[in-house]
């Protein structure tokens, strides 16, 4: 059981997916606790999606490709805040209006590029295998950025994404705090694509963290669970890839599903046995 255990770690491309990965997932998790309670699952997918625009547009003009989705990911986010504010349309109205232009801007630009094709899936799909050092220590130092960020501005965060009204009466930046924390969406989305790709890198951010509110409706211990799934799933995905031969990426993805699955049966018979008992 425990030669079992180790063996992955005897390459040095698995032990980087591990850490990556790991990373990614607790860092995913801990930000997609806001998106869960706020009702934002729209937004974040609008945002991976348009991450794919930014990645076509970096192959087209040869720079970074992570550059790229960051630059059309924060539009996206910041965008919303913006639009909101200035012509009083509702969130999801603004967000519609810049997901789908922004993505059909990517079609047309992928449109331009067919020999990028090979390049373009590993990026929708996920290349967990592929992560190299450089990129481990990006994600680390993205990791700590966002961690500060979190321990520093948590509860300006929890005010200004919970009672904006109340916030903005007392002359709280709310537009400041709400662009930041739609900034760290963004920036969380952007690593966790190496890992799980466009298509699936919003179950990172959700289903951890709409597992962890099945538990706990207390944010700090809602974080904590989130990030204690995200971490399982990341672990459990990659293992049962390595010995099935699966996908890496999806395998996560179905995982992280099943533990929500899981404790939603649980919870559900929990509350049965506390009501009749």
């Amino acid at each position: 059981m425990f030669e079992t255990l180790l063996e992955p770690f005897q390459y040095s491309f698995m032990i980087r997916a591990f850490i990556g990965t790991g990373i990614i997932a607790v860092v995913a998790a801990v930000v997609g606790t806001f998106v869960v309670l706020k009702g934002l699952a729209f937004m974040g997918d609008a945002i991976a999606h348009t991450t794919f625009t930014g990645i076509a547009f970096a192959l087209l003009i040869g720079v970074n490709i992570y550059f790229g989705a960051l630059v059309f990911a924060l539009i996206t986010a910041l965008g919303v805040v913006f639009l909101t504010r200035v012509t009083k349309v509702k969130d999801d109205t603004a967000l519609a209006i810049l997901f789908t232009g922004v993505f059909a801007l990517g079609i047309i630009i992928l449109a331009a590029l067919p020999g990028f094709a090979g390049d373009l899936n590993s990026l929708l799909l996920g290349s967990v295998m592929a992560i190299q050092s450089r990129e481990i220590w990006l994600i680390i130092g993205v990791a700590v950025l966002i961690g500060i960020m979190m321990w520093v501005f948590f509860s300006r965060f929890v005010f200004a994404a919970f009672d904006p009204v109340g916030a903005e009466a007392a002359g709280f930046p709310v537009a400041f705090f709400q662009s930041l924390l739609l900034a760290a969406v963004a920036v969380a989305i952007v690593i966790s694509i190496q890992a799980v790709g466009v298509i699936l890198v919003v179950a990172l951010l959700i289903t951890p963290a709409a597992t962890g509110s099945l538990v706990t409706k207390r944010i700090g211990p809602l974080m904590a669970v989130a990030a204690g799934n995200g971490l399982l799933s990341a672990f459990g995905g990659l293992y049962i890839s390595y010995y099935l031969g699966a996908p890496p990426g999806a395998t996560v993805v179905l995982v992280a599903t099943a533990l929500f699955a899981v404790t939603l049966v649980i919870s559900k018979l929990y509350s049965g046995i506390k009501a009749f008992g």
